[in-house]
């Protein structure tokens, strides 16, 4: 009875966690399913916009950046309920905006909120995930950002019209507010949060609080006395908290080596999310069929994050990482040659390529909360995401750059590779403490480990 009760509790955390990623998720893919829409509404030119969502996104930086350490220092479960009712509020006055300077502003403001998010329901997930289940836990979270692209993009079908009747509207049509107005309904969970979400055990006990801390253990069904084990002992034999951890000998090639991976993630995320749908115009296809090429890319990414997960957990990161970085090369040199594909060729490697770019990155969310002491977590994740975010910029930018769609997936590719390449250095420099087996979650990982070996 008592550990169906705190599987429940988990199973809680786990769908708070789950439902605040989905929202940014939703959110983030708006712009993209929005942009014929915001063109029309303003007249707009491609590169306008494209600033405007580079702004955004850098946006997202700065909240990654200030939000981990904020977490680290002043809670997770505040971090994580005050940036969820800030990007709810900016994307009300998006769906008001009445003219195009109010919406960009609103929108770059929003990022903060975005980027705010993630790290502390990324560390609060792989806290409270059960032993042995934590990359699970962490891909069910984060598919969360799958899982709100696939919303937006049913969403985006039935309210908005398509291309043509777009550009024969006068006045221009504005459906595209009801979406803004839709991210914004988030604020109607935030009571739910902040009545039942917990704080983070391993936060309390590094601010002196093992009471409160020993208290949500016990409800949440987590070993207490290890949770404590693991913090004094990041007490002992690690420099400090926060960035000063991150940065220090122990921990700096990681950092790095991390920091560059995420990078390449974040161009693979953010370029064809930007612009597939356009690109697939440009090749040939309807506007309807760039919006489901759309959806593919964020199924291949939600079913590719789960698998991954589970093979993370029984087998190791680099295995699993490494081929799903090529899987989407190869899916994107693909969707190079749309043309000749075909409609169906089209959706299929749009899905693979959702398997191989935002399917990875999500899954290196985990990988690198696993890595750090649970302490750091949120900082590790705010700091190589945040400073990753510079590849969300580039990402749209490099779709706006070059003139033909096979120019740009082809470009695209190039960050797969290099990823995959990246993940493999990091194995080889750091056999000692590697991406499969972190030092954080010895206890569990030692089976995996010799059953992997």
């Amino acid at each position: 009875m008592n550990k169906s009760r705190s599987q429940q509790s988990s199973l809680m955390v786990l769908a708070i966690c789950f439902i605040t990623i989905l929202a940014d998720g939703f959110d983030l893919i708006i712009f993209g399913a929005t942009l014929p829409s915001l063109m029309q509404q303003w007249g707009l030119s491609k590169a306008a916009l494209a600033n405007v969502h580079s702004m955004t996104l850098a946006g997202l930086m700065v909240g990654f950046l200030v939000a981990g350490p904020l977490a680290d220092r002043y809670g997770r479960r505040i971090v994580l309920i005050a940036g969820g009712s800030w990007f709810s509020v900016l994307c009300t006055l998006c769906a008001l905006a009445p003219n195009f300077t109010t919406f960009g502003v609103a929108r770059v403001l929003a990022g903060l909120g975005l980027g705010a998010v993630v790290p502390s329901a990324v560390a609060l997930a792989n806290e409270f995930a059960p032993p042995g289940r934590r990359q699970l836990f962490n891909g069910i979270t984060l598919t969360g950002y799958a899982v709100g692209g696939i919303l937006t993009t049913v969403v985006a079908l039935a309210i908005i019209p398509g291309a043509e009747a777009i550009k024969a509207s006068n006045p221009p049509d504005e459906s595209w507010r009801v979406m803004y107005g839709l991210a914004a309904t988030f604020l109607l969970v935030i009571p739910f949060m902040w009545r039942r979400l917990p704080e983070s055990p391993s936060f309390l006990i590094a601010r002196g609080r093992d009471i409160e801390a020993a208290a949500i253990a016990h409800r949440f069904g987590m070993d207490f006395d290890r949770i404590v084990a693991e913090q004094r002992a990041h007490e002992e034999t690690d420099a400090g908290g926060g960035y000063r951890l991150l940065l220090s000998r122990k921990y700096l090639v990681a950092t790095v080596i991390f920091t560059l991976i995420m990078f390449c993630t974040q161009v693979l995320s953010y370029g064809p999310n930007t612009w597939l749908p356009s690109m697939t115009k440009e090749m040939g296809f309807g506007g309807m069929q760039g919006i489901l090429a759309l959806m593919m890319l964020q199924i291949g990414a939600a079913v590719g994050t789960i698998i991954g997960a589970i093979l993370i957990d029984r087998g190791g990161a680099t295995q699993t990482i490494v081929p799903y970085f090529l899987l989407g090369a190869a899916a994107l040199g693909a969707l190079a040659y749309g043309t000749e594909l075909g409609v169906v060729g089209i959706f299929i490697a749009a899905f693979f390529a959702g398997v191989g770019t935002i399917g990875t990155s999500t899954l290196m969310y985990g990988v690198i909360a696993a890595h750090y002491p649970a302490s750091s977590r949120s900082s590790a994740i705010g700091f190589t995401l945040g400073i990753g975010r510079l590849g969300a910029i580039l990402g749209p930018q490099l779709g706006a750059i070059f003139a033909t769609p096979r120019g740009g997936l082809i470009a695209f590719m190039v960050p797969s590779i290099a990823g995959a390449a990246l993940v493999g250095v990091l194995a080889l420099v750091q056999r000692d403490r590697t991406i499969d087996t972190p030092p954080t979650e010895a206890t569990d990982a030692a089976p995996r480990t010799s059953a992997s070996a």
